[in-house]
């Protein structure tokens, strides 16, 4: 199955993705399409999704030419195999604190000799075509994605060793956990956050990897593109909902107050 968002990472350009931590209905990928998202990831790791969620999301993502991740909770074999064989194109793994616990990841999203995951011949990873087994694990090795989120004081002294792991193809903030662990809570701008997405930007590029941005915390994006980043991150569905009802709710207030009611 092809990757959009890969392609375009090729051709040097940026890729643009949300979080759905909410939504469920196969509906919002087509809204996504039309908003100019080229991916989204389904937060598994805070959201209510069930496997059979995961796999309606990421078969009607391919069907649009999307792509689809998902954030799992942990590295386990029964967290990740599973929205693997459902489709999903990238794994988040959250919480990684060393190279070790990143090859692990590696080794269960990559077929042998890369790693050491089990392969359902017919599936939606394999867009249900038969195709020769080293033929396909090489296909599907290539399209699937492996995100290290540095999200404690561990991950961020380890940012180079997780970045140059073999099979790690980006790194990723978590800026709400990581200012718990660094004892500053809620303090996304601080000047120790900014230090960490330095640093471990620098790691990503240094490791000739990714580096995922957003504007949850942090440096503005556009400074983290300047330096190299290309994969930029939106809010979630909750938050931009939310947002959308306040707006509307704010409106229609000014509008009562304009007509005196």
């Amino acid at each position: 199955m092809s990757n959009n968002l890969q392609q375009k990472l090729a051709a040097g350009q940026t890729a643009k993705l949300m979080s759905l931590r909410l939504s469920h209905h196969i509906d919002v990928v087509h809204m996504l399409k039309v908003a100019g998202f080229d991916g989204f990831y389904i937060d598994a790791e805070h959201g209510m999704y069930s496997l059979r969620d995961v796999s309606d999301l990421c078969q009607m993502a391919q069907a649009c030419g999307l792509t689809p991740w998902v954030r799992v909770h942990s590295a386990t074999v029964g967290a990740i195999g599973p929205v693997l064989d459902a489709g999903a194109q990238g794994i988040i793994l959250p919480h990684v604190n060393s190279a070790a616990e990143a090859a692990l990841a590696v080794e269960l999203c990559r077929y042998p000799p890369l790693g050491h995951r089990s392969m359902a011949a017919l599936g939606p990873t394999s867009g249900y075509q038969r195709l020769p087994a080293k033929e396909s694990l090489v296909q599907r090795n290539a399209a699937v994605m492996v995100v290290a989120m540095i999200e404690t004081q561990s991950g961020l002294d380890q940012a180079q060793a997780i970045a140059a792991v073999p099979g790690v193809d980006a790194l990723m903030m978590g800026p709400m956990d990581l200012s718990l662990e660094l004892g500053i809570p809620g303090e996304l701008r601080h000047p120790r956050i900014l230090a960490a997405y330095d640093a471990s930007l620098k790691a990503a590029m240094g490791a000739g990897k990714h580096f995922v941005c957003g504007d949850a915390g942090g440096p503005p994006v556009a400074q983290l593109v300047a330096q190299g980043a290309r994969i930029l991150l939106g809010s979630n569905d909750a938050n931009y909902l939310l947002q959308a009802m306040t707006q509307a709710a704010q409106t229609l207030d000014r509008e009562a107050q304009v007509s005196g009611s």
